[in-house]
């Protein structure tokens, strides 16, 4: 049981699991998409909770833990990609904040960690939705109710407010995918053994941070972002003027939609979204020196992870549906846990 650890398991342990995090912040997307494995989205945003329940439930009440690995964690996201979107900064912030303040009230069980693992996907979601909205306005929901409506139509069925339909099964994934990341949270906090799963973080050479990453910013992933919204905004325009009354309200449809998405576009990449990671990046900069020692070491411990996730992938091959994501996960911590050089 976690009870049963030294103060320097502890420390070690969070070391390990704060790596982990940044490491499913910063690159363990990347990763999944190299290895064709599906869902990414909500795996990367489930095994945040995952880390943070850990952490939580191996601080000995010492919250405040979970605060400074995500300090941590948004540093060495700012270093390894620093092109990450605000929002990306928002959504960590969150986790860490609301999930220092549930623990805090209600300690670590499996209701504060239903409740973190829920709202946090839950904002997950109404995120991305209101991207969308930002960037297509009201349109999107319009054509995506007359598509629907008019696919209905052909089957001989009357259906309104598709758009409200889709959102609503939408959110109820990501809840389901919440429920189910908190019952892995506290199955894996129950079954934590000491005795086989505490590190000693002296076993693996610490590296500078040019050295230590393998691999370097990518800048075009922005630009590609770009093109999927042109050509989203392209689909958009051609479903209204598709379904419009007449040409001449299709072609005003068409022309209201291109130029609030590119304006949409151009105001968030070129205007809102440099500055707020600047100024977010600035303050995570002033923080740096404070903890350089443990961005050193979290550092140095990527490469690895990445070998780890790429084993662990592997390794659940037996495995099928929900039983190989419960393998690859509860090995990859594992593995980050044992992990020595040799």
């Amino acid at each position: 049981m976690i009870s049963g650890l030294t103060t320097e398991q502890r420390t070690n342990a969070i070391q390990r699991l704060t790596a982990l995090w940044a490491f499913t912040e910063s690159g363990l997307g990347g990763i999944m998409h190299a290895l064709q494995i599906p869902f990414t989205g909500l795996v990367v945003g489930g095994m945040a909770i995952v880390m943070i329940s850990l952490i939580a439930a191996i601080s000995d009440h010492n919250y405040k833990q979970l605060l400074k690995a995500a300090v941590i964690v948004l540093i060495v996201k700012a270093m390894v990609s620093p092109y990450t979107p605000f929002p990306a900064y928002i959504a960590v912030s969150f986790q860490a904040l609301l999930g220092y303040a549930l623990f805090s009230l209600l300690n670590v069980n499996f209701i504060s960690i239903l409740f973190l693992s829920s709202m946090a996907m839950l904002e997950s979601a109404i995120q991305k939705i209101l991207i969308l909205t930002l960037f297509f306005g009201q349109s999107l929901w319009k054509a995506m109710d007359s598509m629907l409506a008019f696919i209905a139509d052909q089957f001989g069925h009357r259906f309104v407010n598709g758009s409200y339909w889709i959102i609503g099964i939408y959110l109820v994934i990501y809840l389901v995918a919440g429920v189910l990341v908190a019952w892995f949270s506290y199955s894996t906090i129950r079954n934590f053994d000491p005795g086989n799963s505490v590190p000693s973080l002296n076993n693996y050479p610490v590296n500078k941070p040019e050295t230590a990453l393998s691999v370097k910013p990518e800048r075009h992933n922005i630009y590609k972002k770009l093109w999927v919204f042109v050509f989203c905004m392209i689909g958009v325009s051609v479903v209204l003027f598709m379904l419009a009354a007449d040409s001449k309200h299709g072609w005003l449809a068409v022309a209201k939609t291109i130029s609030w998405t590119l304006s949409a576009i151009l105001i968030w990449f070129m205007l809102i979204g440099p500055l707020f990671t600047k100024s977010i990046q600035k303050l995570l900069q002033k923080k740096q020196s404070r903890y350089s020692d443990e961005v050193l070491k979290t550092l140095s411990f990527l490469p690895v992870l990445r070998r780890l996730t790429s084993q662990a992938w592997q390794q659940s091959k037996p495995f099928s549906g929900f039983r190989r994501w419960h393998f690859f996960l509860g090995s990859l911590i594992h593995a980050t846990l044992t992990y020595t050089e040799s």
